[in-house]
């Protein structure tokens, strides 16, 4: 299977958040056993959910913060794919 691309992922609104107020939340989880959790909002997040992202994943919740911020698209894209390929040459 390719290499994931933006338009592959789901976005739905943040469930933490009322109706009233912007943020999104899509989670992948991969066959591998990684995972990753992306959002961004109006407050609260470190990325707007439009331009910008905050995400959580395997790799990062070992990390001193836990999430990395305020990531571009591609940024997000790119360890998604870094995540989706972990452990392919064992």
């Amino acid at each position: 299977m390719g290499n994931l691309k933006w338009e592959d992922l789901k976005f739905e609104h943040h469930r933490a958040l009322p109706s009233n107020e912007f943020g999104v939340q899509c989670r992948i989880d991969f066959e591998n056993g990684e995972w990753c959790s992306i959002v961004g909002g109006e407050k609260s997040f470190y990325g707007d959910g439009k331009t910008s992202f905050e995400i959580m994943s395997s790799s990062t919740e070992k990390t001193r913060n836990g999430v990395k911020g305020w990531l571009s698209r591609v940024q997000v894209v790119r360890h998604l794919n870094y995540l989706k390929r972990k452990g392919e040459n064992k």
